[in-house]
């Protein structure tokens, strides 16, 4: 493989970690290489749901520990990145209802949650979600959407305004230099770098074993789906035990569904049209919501909590960075993953 020029961090992955990473990087006054193999299938990213969530929802509570002022940390800087170009007016913080299966479980989530969740009285939910047939106690909480693709994008775009490369080549190997610093090779040319930022979603653990590093960080599937409803109104993300769904200026509405491992598409759609049967009936439409594209990806969790983002111990300079929800906790990973590398 030929070498290229040498560049001072390598972003493995241009996903919205990588995309992050390299735009708080660039701003730092480093040069970066992201290096990405999603040339004809888009990262996970893409087919995210887009929900910038800080609390989670109570129809279903996040399981394990969530560090709430990471989240909180995390949409404040994204509040603040989109106020410029190229990422202004990309976010939309129109915030979310949630309710769970009953009023108390309803009543116990939002106890838990703490500042930034309001509980609404049904009277107070119809005001805010026009045409609920029976609107049942719910909460409403500060945040916001997005289309996933468009962040990431957004930020790659002030990234390589601010002089960095977005290579297309897929990393399989990192490899210490007996000179000093890495070397990235795999498909297209090899890169020699300073330090290494892997933020390759499942593809992470392979890389962090070249260095006897156990990571665990599994893939779990969910759907996106899109469809067109022309009664329904909608402003703001809906999750529910039926649904969860938000508006978009791109597809009409997005939904989301668990996807059991191995199932066939036809049960993924099958359970995509069941959400949208439900959302029939919760606000009266007069015809079904018509289903379009259905997207399986595999969502990277890491193991324990959901988020990784550490120095590897036997390969100083090089940080790995994996989170769900990634989308949401971009900008506070960007930061803890630069500063990480500023400490090496």
């Amino acid at each position: 493989m030929a070498r290229e020029s040498v560049m001072r961090v390598g972003v493995v992955g241009s996903g919205v970690l990588g995309a992050a990473v390299a735009d708080e990087l660039v701003r730092r006054g480093l040069s970066v290489v992201v290096c990405t193999a999603e040339e004809s299938l888009p990262p996970v990213t893409d087919v995210a749901f887009g929900w910038l969530n800080s609390h989670g929802s109570a129809a279903e509570p996040p399981s394990g520990a969530r560090d709430g002022d990471e989240f909180a940390r995390s949409l404040d800087a994204l509040r603040h990145t989109t106020a410029t170009p190229p990422l202004r007016d990309v976010i939309t913080w129109n915030g979310a209802v949630s309710w769970a299966p009953t009023p108390t479980a309803t009543a116990r989530f939002a106890e838990r949650a703490g500042p930034g969740v309001a509980t609404l009285e049904p009277e107070a939910l119809r005001q805010m979600i026009p045409g609920l047939r029976v609107p049942p106690p719910a909460v409403a909480s500060d945040e916001g959407m997005v289309e996933p693709d468009e962040l990431r994008r957004a930020f790659l775009a002030r990234a390589r305004a601010g002089g960095a490369t977005v290579v297309a080549a897929r990393v399989d190997r990192v490899r210490a230099r007996r000179a000093g610093g890495y070397e990235l090779s795999g498909t297209g040319a090899a890169l020699v770098v300073d330090r290494v930022v892997l933020a390759c979603g499942t593809g992470l653990p392979a890389l962090a074993e070249q260095f006897d590093e156990h990571i665990e960080v599994p893939g779990v599937p969910a759907a996106r789906f899109v469809f067109s409803a022309p009664e329904l109104r909608l402003d703001r993300v809906v999750s529910t035990p039926d649904f969860e769904i938000r508006p978009s200026a791109r597809h009409g509405f997005v939904g989301a569904e668990d996807v059991v491992p191995g199932e066939p598409e036809t049960a993924t759609r099958a359970r995509a049209r069941a959400s949208l049967s439900a959302v029939r009936e919760a606000f009266g439409l007069s015809r079904e919501p018509v289903l379009g594209d259905v997207t399986v990806g595999l969502r990277p969790i890491p193991a324990g909590d959901g988020v990784l983002c550490a120095p590897l111990a036997s390969a100083p300079g090089v940080v790995a960075l994996a989170a769900h929800p990634g989308v949401t906790l971009a900008a506070s990973l960007a930061l803890r993953a630069a500063e990480q590398l500023g400490d090496q």
